[in-house]
């Protein structure tokens, strides 16, 4: 397929208002190119940014440039690319390491949603090579910071609330987490790169550790005087029954003894890219 993306110059980036696009936004530099950034909404402010509002996945066919970069739902940008015109040379994608981790869930719609990343991989790759385009696709692990994250956040929210957390003793499985920033540092570094970094790469954060204490560091940053608990199956079964709708589903269940640990080798030669350790504050977590 051809267009004019091989006069094209600059970015297109869609999810630029989400948890990692709010890094993005914060990192760029005065000589990015960006030219435009998809917005469902219009902002509230007006920020210099070359907003175009609109929605996937019908979004008419945004001016042709160099690189996109998808930072949000990969099934959502998948659908649009594949129907649009755009061929741009180089293609930056968010997906998840949940297309490795959820494959074998007891809870059906993680299941479902390994098997949706897993198929839009596959229909990116085909796409881009159809295309011409380079794939660059990131899959970060469990993402945190800037006050957004929806997934340890909930083991904090639970503390404050009672000040104590159960956990089984089981709960040792190792876990990789990423910052948002550390994210959008390899988005950039990927646009920014002088030829295209084509691959699939997990993105995992630069420390390895047991569940256990990385919930325990949570808590001592974001709730002091929290206690947590290694209890037996049934108790902890007591406690999210307790919790209702702010406690984990069974798939984050079933996975807290499970080692889900990537290598972040690959990426870190591809990009340059530092190995931040797991050292959240205070202003990481919601609340």
């Amino acid at each position: 397929m051809e267009n004019h993306a091989e006069q094209a110059q600059g970015w297109g980036v869609f999810g630029l208002t989400g948890l990692v696009g709010e890094s993005v936004r914060a990192l760029l530099r005065p000589g990015d190119p960006l030219e435009w950034a998809v917005t469902r909404q219009p902002p509230t402010q007006a920020d210099g940014l070359p907003w175009i509002v609109g929605s996937l996945p019908g979004l008419a066919d945004p001016p042709p440039v160099m690189a996109i970069a998808s930072l949000g739902p990969l099934d959502a940008f998948t659908d649009w690319f594949e129907a649009s015109a755009l061929a741009p040379r180089r293609l930056v994608v968010l997906g998840s390491t949940s297309r490795h981790g959820k494959a074998g869930s007891p809870d059906p719609d993680e299941r479902a949603l390994a098997e949706r990343l897993a198929d839009c991989e596959a229909r990116l790759a085909a796409t881009c090579e159809q295309r011409g385009s380079a794939l660059t696709l990131l899959r970060p692990t469990l993402i945190w910071g800037r006050g957004r994250d929806r997934n340890l956040s909930r083991w904090v929210a639970l503390a404050r609330r009672w000040r104590w957390l159960p956990l089984p003793h089981t709960a040792r499985g190792l876990r990789q987490p990423v910052h948002a920033d550390d994210v959008a540092a390899a988005v950039l570094a990927a646009l920014r790169a002088p030829a295209p970094v084509p691959g699939h790469f997990d993105l995992p954060g630069g420390e390895t550790l047991p569940y256990d204490a990385m919930v325990a560091r949570c808590l001592a940053a974001a709730a002091p005087g929290a206690r947590l608990l290694r209890v037996p199956a049934p108790l902890f079964a007591l406690g999210l029954a307790l919790a209702g709708r702010r406690g984990p589903g069974p798939g984050v269940v079933a996975r807290l003894d499970r080692d889900l640990a990537y290598d972040g080798g690959p990426v870190r030669a591809a990009l340059g890219l530092p190995a931040r350790p797991f050292s959240p504050g205070p202003g990481d977590f919601p609340g």
